[in-house]
């Protein structure tokens, strides 16, 4: 079992045969641990042995994907797509549609996603961490309240900004409870008090990193920064290089969790933070980045700024392979657009949940393809139009079917 890295530390990149070892390990356990994943192979006619071929051919496009609305709590799989048999705690999604999904997660492994946030968040040098997010006492209070079936619980999130925060010297967070208006909340049976970061805190915290020559990086969630960027004026900050951006969680659509607002431009968005705080177009490609990832999986695909796509350019790491298929044959495609398609194998030991290959609804657009099927870079990744709120498809939606969800 490998140990996960020191925070903010660059997992060594795996080899393809060692890749193609975890893949096989993790549908072998998986095959012989869930009796859904095995009825979902049958469905399609499909052997243990069948799988193992898939696998020594590199053809990981071929191995039948969980679709990612099976682990929502509404479909009442949970204990038939986890493992609750050996220690572990459940990965929470933000639940935009209200619906969270489950994961059950080794020790070990929450501890590889928590230090991969460090490096997909981390840049080098950069010691002011900025998140536009809630703070790690509210997304744990509400972590606790995920607990499921005497199990504890963990928000996606939380692993996220735990990661991040072991990336830098210092890390503010814009949201927080106010704890004496709380304690007088809960003695009258009122919710707790939250309080919001001001523009004047935001700005003094980035003006005193620049005074003392140091590196920011802004991240969290795009809906909670775009508020500030409308207070701030062009040219409120100049952090030129020392300037960086990181998001992840989506929102783009005006939806995150709870949270609502406008639909985001992307261009205009991006814009509009370098206009702000003084970044120049020209380090967008290197300074500004989004993190496609989702609950489902433990891969995380880091997307830099690409001014010709006008969208963040995702390059598939090392330890996942990425395909955009067919939504309805799921099919690998060579070109346009389609459902993504993640096989990400564990890396700490045997699965806890059956999510080795996930079929997630959301879709993007390819911008290069390997021999074999595998997408290298992809952008425009978006919430797949035919996904309805509580994240079920269509009748025609042919994966969905057979998987029985």
């Amino acid at each position: 079992m490998k140990a996960s890295p020191a925070p903010g530390v660059r997992t060594a990149p795996l080899s393809e045969s060692g890749f193609r070892d975890l893949v096989l390990a993790s549908i072998e356990f998986q095959w012989d641990r869930f009796a859904y994943y095995r009825q979902l192979c049958a469905k399609r006619n499909l052997t243990r042995a069948d799988l193992l071929v898939f696998v020594a051919d590199g053809a990981y496009h071929k191995l039948p994907s969980v679709v990612s609305s099976a682990f929502k709590l509404s479909k009442g799989m949970i204990e038939e797509l986890n493992d609750l048999a050996v220690p572990g705690v459940f990965q929470v999604s933000s639940s935009t549609s209200g619906d969270p999904s489950y994961i059950y997660t080794s020790p070990e492994e929450l501890a590889h996603i928590t230090s991969r946030y460090g490096e997909t968040f981390g840049f080098p040098g950069v010691s002011v961490g900025l998140a536009f997010a809630p703070s790690l006492r509210i997304l744990r209070a509400l972590s606790k309240k995920a607990e499921y079936r005497g199990k504890k619980a963990v928000l996606r999130m939380l692993l996220g900004l735990e990661g991040s925060n072991a990336s830098y010297e210092r890390t503010y967070t814009t949201v927080d409870v106010e704890v004496l208006k709380t304690l007088v909340n809960r003695i009258a049976g009122r919710p707790a008090s939250l309080r919001k970061m001001t523009a004047a805190e935001v700005a003094s915290i980035i003006h005193n990193a620049e005074a003392q020559g140091q590196g920011v990086s802004l991240g969290g969630l795009t809906l909670l920064l775009r508020p500030y960027l409308d207070e701030f004026r062009e040219g409120e900050f100049h952090l030129h290089g020392k300037g960086h951006v990181a998001f992840s969680g989506g929102g783009y659509s005006g939806a995150k969790g709870t949270i609502r607002g406008a639909k985001i431009e992307k261009p205009a968005f991006i814009a509009r933070i370098g206009a702000v705080f003084g970044i120049e177009p020209d380090l967008w490609g290197t300074n500004i980045k989004d993190i496609y990832s989702f609950t489902e999986t433990a891969a995380q695909i880091e997307g830099l700024w690409d001014a010709g796509h006008a969208d963040f350019l995702f390059r598939p790491g090392p330890d996942c392979r990425v395909y955009i298929v067919d939504p309805e044959t799921e099919t690998p495609l060579l070109s346009g657009r389609g459902l993504i398609k993640v096989v990400a194998p564990y890396l700490t030991g045997p699965p806890t949940a059956a999510n080795t290959c996930v079929l997630q609804f959301d879709e993007a657009e390819i911008v290069s393809v390997e021999a074999d099927g595998h997408v290298s870079a992809f952008t425009h990744a978006s919430r797949f139009a035919g996904v309805e709120a509580a994240g079920t498809i269509g009748c025609a939606f042919k994966a969905a079917e057979i998987a029985g969800v």
